[in-house]
């Protein structure tokens, strides 16, 4: 199957239909929305066109659209179902059909009434035979929310299907729409599903909620998504001028993407060098500026550096802890242990200027992060990296400074091995991980790559924060 397969939503002029072709469509997918009328579904597809800004969707007759499409996805009323199947069948031969359909019989739509076969999608793959791989999913996700582009549907979708591989397929697509797909057996059990349905459907007449959905708890933090990627791209973002003071981030990033032909879409991350944050928020300084101190001074003459740089460090620090010739060892304000309080002069264009850390970096993260949602509509994670020092080993590597919209640290204890031992201690630094990929590319000279787009990476859409990175100073043996 290609990377971003054409879609083919059948019934996409319907409100479940619509909205999955929307989120597709927003995220990049070639999206046929078919109807039984030709009139109807090009009218439904230039509609939701206006809304993306773009020509994704393109409306068909349901047979055409079947027919040039790699997976199909039925959202058809459960009347409908399997004469819609049978119009289609051929179309659909070495095909993934996803179906959607929960068997709901009015006017009892909040009962559930379940078939006789067990299951509506059973009763499909039955009908459409082996030579279609019919995967069960999407039921309890509101059409509420998926058309309603501002809103993150935070739901899990239970994927139903008797082969893994169409099962892994419909999960990325999940996935790529921002809600969290999972492994939920054969397709028998989707009769699970197909009965939420109903129930979900009562709880939002009992709530007056405008849609209800499902959540799946105890899973790891990492939750198989983190895990399950098996490619990653890293793209630079070429051109970027030097940052000045009252730049707008989230400009540069988007006018960096339009000059590498890359647009964004939900699970990207964006990961920016530390020096650029700070250089935007007019974090240099000039040392004929600063007075040092007695301790700066008397520190100087023990580390070998300048009286003035020192009063920096220790006016951006909570605490030394280690002083040598060339280096002294901080606790930062942010809580981070790392030489010289993170002062750098390196790609510093003034001199005897030298450059802070920002400000509250992780608050930066999330305000570029709104900032991008703002002006895409699409929800990305954020991450502010600088190259630190490590206790164990020699040379510097990236590090997460600020994380926005993806887990800092993923908690795999309990989390079984390939041999089914629960793992005791292992707890992953998810977001140094990315942070160190980006370094890659960023360099630490005069690459002029300060800004890298990540995509491909498949984690939990909850925010950690930098601090999660931080070893509890109980726990830490080198102080």
């Amino acid at each position: 199957m290609l990377e971003k397969p054409v879609l083919a939503v059948i019934g996409g002029s319907g409100a479940e239909g619509s909205g999955l072709a929307l989120r597709w469509a927003k995220a990049g997918y070639r999206v046929l929305l078919g109807s039984r009328g030709l009139d109807k579904a090009i009218a439904k597809a230039s509609e939701l066109n206006t809304r993306l800004g773009n020509d994704q969707i393109v409306g068909m007759i349901n047979g055409e659209a079947a027919a040039n499409a790699e997976v199909v996805v039925l959202t058809v009323p459960y009347a409908a179902q399997l004469s819609t199947l049978r119009e289609l069948k051929t179309s659909l031969v070495d095909k993934i059909l996803i179906d959607v359909t929960a068997p709901l019989v009015p006017p009892k739509v909040s009962r559930v009434q379940l078939p006789a076969g067990g299951s509506a999608t059973v009763i499909a793959q039955n009908e459409l035979g082996p030579d279609v791989r019919v995967v069960a999913a999407f039921q309890n996700v509101s059409a509420h929310h998926l058309l309603d582009l501002n809103h993150d549907v935070d739901c899990d979708v239970m994927v139903f299907g008797d082969d893994k591989d169409a099962r892994e397929a419909v999960i990325a697509l999940a996935q790529a729409i921002g809600l969290r797909g999972l492994h939920a057996g054969t397709l028998a059990n989707s009769a699970a599903a197909e009965a939420l349905t109903s129930v979900l459907i009562f709880m939002n007449r009992h709530y007056k909620s405008p849609g209800t959905g499902i959540r799946i708890t105890g899973l790891s933090e990492l939750n198989d998504k983190a895990s399950s990627a098996d490619r990653v791209s890293l793209i630079a973002l070429t051109g970027i001028p030097t940052v000045q003071r009252g730049d707008d981030l989230a400009q540069l990033v988007l006018r960096g993407l339009v000059r590498i032909g890359e647009r964004l879409t939900d699970g990207d991350v964006i990961v920016l060098a530390q020096k650029i944050v700070s250089k935007s928020q007019g974090r240099l300084v000039r040392l004929d500026s600063i007075t040092p101190s007695p301790r700066a001074i008397d520190l100087s003459s023990k580390c070998q550096k300048d009286p003035r740089l020192v009063e920096l460090i220790l006016s951006e620090s909570t605490e030394v802890l280690r002083v040598k010739p060339g280096v002294i060892v901080v606790a930062h304000r942010l809580g981070i242990v790392l030489a010289n309080a993170g002062i750098d002069r390196s790609n510093v264009a003034e001199d005897d200027t030298v450059l802070l850390l920002p400000h509250d970096p992780d608050r930066a993260a999330r305000d570029l992060r709104t900032k991008l949602r703002e002006a895409t509509g699409t929800d990305v994670g954020v991450i502010i990296n600088d190259s630190l020092g490590r206790a164990w080993r020699n040379g510097t590597i990236g590090t997460a400074l600020a994380v926005s919209g993806l887990p800092a640290l993923a908690d795999l204890r309990g989390h079984p091995d390939m041999f089914g031992r629960a793992l005791q201690t292992t707890e992953v630094g998810y977001a140094d991980e990315v942070a160190a990929a980006a370094s890659l590319l960023m360099g630490q000279a005069d690459q002029r790559r300060p800004i890298v787009l990540v995509r491909g990476l498949t984690y939990d859409r909850r925010s950690g924060s930098a601090a999660d990175l931080i070893r509890d100073r109980k726990l830490d043996m080198f102080r």
